[in-house]
């Protein structure tokens, strides 16, 4: 780094089509204030070829950059600006530190699931963002896993570059994005607008959901890819794997309608089914829990075990049905099959706060006080309600004076 350079490059993030990105630290101040921090995520283009593309770029969408710089929604990478460094206009965006979807979901071609309450998280997050760039006229056109970064499972739509601003009733005639998860109206000659990213969504849960694309695989052949996502229909989600509940499967084949005119109106609308499904879930095993809370005594009773039993097998991915038994097992003071289970749910939701501090009261009545004390700082570390906090502190407190 020469001493007039405004940038310092601190780490590869990836490369693409068009650009090299890196995480980047702003060493002009006037910058920082500017941009309204000190590090950035920098994409520098591949050559000189892509430089005057990025010039041109920004010459035809310069109304499309402004518009972007002022939407504030958390769940937009922001867009900062552009920038000269070392001879190159560059353009400079929001770091998120947590990586993207792709990489959870493992790498191209290997695809795995996600547990259905993530998922579903993760797409109302999306769909939310998508909302508000359609809200602002803009039409993202590559809506895919890789440009959706998280933050834990708050995610963020990335990489704008091809976004396109587009008048009332206008259709964008040329075919840009990723094949896989292009919608059919991109592939015709009639254009696309933004029914395609709701497309493009419903792709990418389906993804999640699966561990599949709802069209061939990352093998087909370009041609053979066109083919199928224009005549084909997609099998089912809940056909696929039958974990996944008929009415969220429905509501994925609904945004993977060849028609737009068939798919959700909106983000907005699409936004809103996830969010009452979403509801729904949770108000199903809410009222399964309470019902079984309410028959328990306290006693070993074979029964409520079995219902609890059966809660996890109905509900596999959601840490409360693992939570109620390893507490019912906890009750009965059966601690080696409240370990299990609490653990069980770990694998699942390995960021449950509540699973953590239970695992930990279960160890301690086991004696194992270091296991207890390891996941009582875990539970601590992260967003333990305050009722609880204090006992905690007490209890790890107690726990370190008598190993």
């Amino acid at each position: 780094m020469t001493h007039d350079e405004v940038f310092e490059l601190k780490e590869h993030l990836g490369s693409g089509g068009f650009a090299h990105t890196y995480r980047a630290a702003i060493v002009d101040p006037d910058l920082v204030e500017d941009f309204g921090t000190d590090e950035v995520a920098l994409k520098i283009p591949l050559n000189r070829k892509k430089e005057r593309i990025l010039r041109r770029e920004l010459e035809t969408n310069i109304f499309l950059w402004l518009r972007l710089k002022d939407v504030d929604s958390t769940h937009l990478v922001r867009y900062l600006g552009f920038a000269d460094f070392r001879g190159q206009i560059v353009m400079a965006m929001e770091y998120i530190s947590g990586g993207n979807l792709r990489k959870v979901l493992d790498s191209v071609g290997r695809p795995k699931r996600m547990p259905i309450e993530r998922a579903v998280k993760i797409a109302i997050g999306v769909a939310r963002g998508l909302q508000s760039i359609h809200h602002e006229n803009v039409f993202h056109r590559d809506i895919k896993p890789e440009n959706i970064l998280l933050i834990d499972d708050a995610p963020k739509i990335s990489d704008l570059g091809i976004a396109r601003m587009l008048k009332s009733n206008e259709l964008a005639s040329t075919t840009t994005g990723t094949i896989y998860y292009m919608s059919p109206e991109i592939l015709c000659e009639e254009g696309a607008s933004f029914p395609a990213d709701v497309w493009s969504l419903g792709v990418t849960l389906y993804e999640m959901l699966t561990g599949r694309l709802p069209f061939g695989t990352f093998e087909t052949p370009i041609g053979t890819m066109v083919d199928l996502i224009r005549q084909e229909e997609p099998k089912p989600a809940c056909k696929v794997c039958d974990e996944v509940p008929e009415p969220l499967s429905d509501l994925v084949q609904r945004s993977l309608q060849k028609d737009p005119r068939d798919r959700f109106e909106s983000a907005a609308e699409m936004h809103d089914a996830l969010v009452a499904f979403s509801r729904g879930e949770r108000d199903e095993i809410e009222r399964d829990i309470m019902a079984l809370r309410e028959a328990t005594t306290g006693d070993e009773n074979p029964r409520i075990e079995a219902k609890a039993k059966k809660l996890i097998t109905k509900y596999p991915h959601d840490p409360r049905a693992y939570q109620y038994l390893g507490e019912f097992y906890n009750l009965c003071q059966r601690y080696g099959e409240a370990v299990r289970t609490f653990k069980q749910g770990l694998k699942t939701a390995g960021d449950n706060t509540l699973l953590h501090w239970d695992l930990a009261l279960a160890y301690q009545k086991q004696g194992k006080r270091l296991a207890a004390i390891q996941h009582l700082q875990k539970a601590m570390a992260m967003d333990l309600d305050p009722s609880l906090r204090q006992y905690a502190t007490a209890l790890l407190r107690t726990l370190r004076g008598t190993v």
